[in-house]
């Protein structure tokens, strides 16, 4: 199978929303509503309703993305396979991530680095262990690396591999990461890219 890797634009926010409103998780109805507004999660969201990714959250979900993606606020990657999307990796400067109750950029110190977060994946189920994530992950650190940043950094759990959202730790471990440091249930993974 072959996969092509393209980071999301304007342009392309009506593929991102066709995966998302049929693909992404079709297998997940306690997710369906996701539409990977948690780590953009503010206060001024939760000003307008509490945090929710079930189907009760999708109109209000899937506004607020298609908004932050027009901003430039919600960035990254799509996968393409056959003709469409199958994949998608959230991923932006750490500092764009503002979520009140998961906040990497204020609880995992760093030293003045530029660091490129990847804070989620959703990859479409019939198309998961044929090396989307993994095709996604190198394509942001190759991204990241000529955008500048100094580091890439991930989150994936520390030991549930079966909820797999943030990138199995394993991925990252053949993928040149380095582990270092554990925080609520996840492991903080880095790769330099200088």
């Amino acid at each position: 199978m072959e996969i092509s890797v393209c980071k999301l634009t304007v342009e392309l926010l009506e593929n991102w929303l066709t995966f998302f409103d049929n693909d992404a998780f079709s297998d997940n109805n306690e997710w369906c509503g996701c539409y990977c507004m948690c780590y953009h999660w503010d206060h001024v969201l939760a000003k307008q309703r509490a945090w929710g990714c079930d189907e009760s959250c999708i109109d209000f979900n899937r506004k607020q993305a298609i908004n932050f993606i027009k901003s430039g606020r919600m960035q990254g990657y799509l996968a393409y396979a056959d003709g469409k999307v199958v994949g998608w990796c959230n991923a932006n400067n750490k500092n764009a991530y503002s979520n009140v109750n998961f906040n990497f950029s204020q609880d995992i110190p760093d030293n003045g680095e530029k660091i490129k977060s990847i804070v989620c994946f959703s990859i479409s189920p019939k198309y998961r262990g044929f090396g989307v994530a993994t095709a996604l992950l190198n394509y942001v650190c190759e991204d990241a690396k000529n955008e500048g940043f100094d580091l890439a950094e991930a989150y994936p759990f520390a030991h549930d591999e079966n909820n797999a959202y943030h990138g199995p730790l394993e991925m990252y471990r053949k993928n040149g990461f380095d582990l270092c440091e554990k925080f609520e249930g996840c492991v903080v993974c880095r790769k330099i890219l200088k």
